[in-house]
């Protein structure tokens, strides 16, 4: 299943693509950088910031480690939403590729795009791409 989620509510979508990971598909997510979170920004920001800028006060650089890149940050949202057996996540985390753009060899391909779940104009919303350029990220 290859599904397109330009300018789709990152949450609804992930849903999705959780269902269809524990039900066995392979499934390949297009656009991630252009998923949409809803929300104040202010808030969506210092959510994101308050977890890239946790440390160990011993040493810094031991972790925790978050990721800055839409296609990784997508994928952390479709993992939060997997069954918590350690063994079948993993099995289920193989089967799915995120992409931040549409690689050449998915370019002729149909992909899916959930429509019911299409951003509304009138929420407030952040992509994935702004997040990430204003956490530091870089790709």
């Amino acid at each position: 299943m290859i599904v397109d989620v330009k300018g789709i509510v990152a949450g609804r979508a992930a849903t999705r693509i959780a269902k269809a990971l524990i039900k066995g598909e392979t499934v390949i997510v297009l656009n991630a950088q252009d998923a949409v979170m809803v929300g104040n920004t202010p808030s969506i920001m210092e959510k994101f910031k308050r977890r890239t800028d946790a440390s160990v006060l011993s040493n810094p650089h031991y972790g925790p480690k978050y990721a800055r890149i839409p296609d990784r940050m997508f994928r952390r949202t479709v993992r939060n939403m997997l069954p918590t057996k350690k063994s079948a996540k993993e099995r289920m985390i193989k089967r799915l590729k995120v992409f931040n753009a549409v690689p050449k060899e998915y370019a002729s391909e149909k992909a899916i795009t959930f429509e019911e779940s299409r951003f509304n104009e009138r929420h407030n919303a952040m992509t994935y791409k702004e997040i990430a350029l204003q956490l530091g990220g870089r790709w």
